[in-house]
């Protein structure tokens, strides 16, 4: 299988699902990790270009601690909207990757960024076989299954699958200390 797993800002992944993500590696399946924003305004020191760098690179060096690709859409953290070029982008970031299972945040979380980034993920699933719809990547014959991992604050979250990391756990907690410049 082909899992992408898209949060809105770099470190979204995996702290939300790093753990399932090496599960599946493990188990020999295709994972991707993407991000709708460069996460460049993670710092409230350095410029934003020099931020989005390096939480891009810190992203790229997390997933490659499972054999997962890294692709940023490279929308601005805390200022990325909806529109139709923002659609194309996620229709064909889900063709690009041929995703049979997406992860992605819940619909209600505590950041603009997160909501809408399952919201357009929620919305072009269908789109995906849709040939009409004409990106990059070409259309396939599948609709996603769609999984939401638990927003930060857990609250109206009810979850209905649970997946045991105790033996991924590690792994996780590595891909997150990737991220070295959010331990500020």
């Amino acid at each position: 299988m082909n899992i992408l797993a898209i949060g809105a800002h770099p470190d979204d992944i995996e702290t939300s699902c790093g753990g399932t993500l090496a599960k599946y590696a493990k188990l020999g399946h295709k994972v991707f990790a993407a991000t709708a924003t460069n996460g460049n305004v993670g710092s409230a020191t350095l410029p934003m270009d020099e931020i989005a760098k390096i939480r891009k690179e810190e992203a790229r060096k997390a997933a490659e601690i499972i054999g997962a690709e890294y692709i940023c859409l490279d929308y601005d953290d805390e200022m990325f909207f909806e529109d139709r070029a923002a659609r194309l982008a996620f229709i064909n970031l889900v063709r690009y990757c041929k995703a049979d299972i997406i992860l992605t945040h819940s619909p209600e979380d505590y950041n603009p960024d997160h909501e809408l980034t399952s919201k357009i993920i929620n919305d072009i699933a269908v789109m995906i076989p849709v040939a009409k719809i004409q990106t990059q990547a070409p259309a396939y014959d599948k609709i996603p299954i769609i999984a939401y991992f638990e927003p930060v604050h857990g609250m109206g979250f009810v979850p209905t699958e649970y997946v045991d990391i105790t033996e991924t756990m590690e792994i996780k907690m590595a891909m997150c200390r990737a991220h070295k410049s959010q331990v500020a």
